[in-house]
């Protein structure tokens, strides 16, 4: 497993629920929403109560009872095949919740990190034909990084999360796998300081910091930025890792018969060399590496 791994669909939903906070009260979120006992499932299912009011906020302002939403990931395209898949999901809702009516009170959100061309140009074709004098008619950007998709079925809308306004969007518009000097990190660690206690704003964080390592052999790069903002959390991340590495060394040591388990852990934190404590528990190569290494050098001292 990739030990930088960002869960990013669980990321964006933290992200999505901290925009929306202000209407925790009406929404409920379902992740992972299963249409059948097979595999086919909504990335999130957000039901806001009946008879509420409307929400005031551009990502959320056309949603109904039933709000199906689709994320895709640095990385993972929303071509046309994708689309009409979770089109094809969010008609499917009023059959498994057996209602109907339900048709009326559904609508879908699209977010990705890069704008779909090749889909948009498919829907402007699709519903303009060749002509491109109301092709701005079927995409029509409703404010930065928002759009509504005219296909008269149902409400679409398209979220592209670089695109939206850091005034309006900071926690999404700061999930990045790319950060550049434009990306807003300074009001990301001003707002994120007050809740750093709060899980949903820690599995946030997690995504954000987990993106801004890179590797370079075998050695962990922080993201200059990142580390003079986030220097706090990330001490104390690092310190409970060290806890829980201990922990977990002396549990394996004794299942797999490596009483030194412990001991090279130890030696590790000593010499500065905590990061590599994950690899080493993770990897068993690189801890007999490790453990001939550190016992060479101890023979020489």
């Amino acid at each position: 497993m990739n030990k930088h791994h960002v869960n990013w669909h669980s990321a964006f939903l933290s992200g999505l629920q901290i925009e929306l906070s202000g209407y925790q009260d009406i929404l409920e979120y379902q992740p992972e929403f299963l249409l059948n006992k097979g595999q086919r499932r909504i990335d999130t299912l957000i039901t806001k109560a009946p008879g509420s009011p409307p929400i005031d906020s551009a990502i959320a302002r056309n949603f109904r009872q039933y709000n199906v939403i689709e994320y895709k990931g640095p990385g993972e395209s929303l071509n046309v095949l994708k689309f009409f898949k979770a089109l094809s999901y969010a008609l499917s809702l009023p059959d498994i919740l057996g209602q109907a009516s339900a048709v009326r009170d559904i609508t879908l959100t699209l977010a990705a990190h890069c704008f779909p061309r090749q889909l948009a140009s498919f829907l402007r074709e699709k519903f303009c034909g060749k002509s491109t004098q109301n092709a701005a008619d079927v995409i029509e950007k409703t404010t930065d990084g928002v759009y509504d998709i005219h296909i008269n079925i149902l409400p679409v809308q398209l979220i592209i999360l670089p695109q939206l306004s850091p005034d309006e969007y900071l926690w999404l518009r700061c999930l990045t796998s790319h950060l550049t000097p434009d990306t807003p990190l300074g009001a990301l660690a001003d707002a994120y300081r007050p809740h750093q206690d709060n899980p949903l704003y820690q599995n946030f964080m997690n995504a954000v910091i987990r993106a801004g390592r890179s590797s370079k052999g075998d050695e962990l790069i922080m993201c200059e930025a990142l580390y003079e903002l986030f220097a706090d959390e990330l001490e104390k991340r690092e310190s409970q890792g060290i806890r829980q590495g201990i922990s977990q060394g002396i549990s394996q040591g004794i299942s797999q018969g490596k009483a030194q388990m412990a001991s090279l852990l130890l030696k590790l934190i000593s010499a500065g060399r905590s990061s590599e404590v994950e690899r080493a528990l993770r990897d068993p190569e690189y801890y007999d590496k490790l453990a001939e290494e550190l016992e060479v050098s101890a023979q020489r001292q």
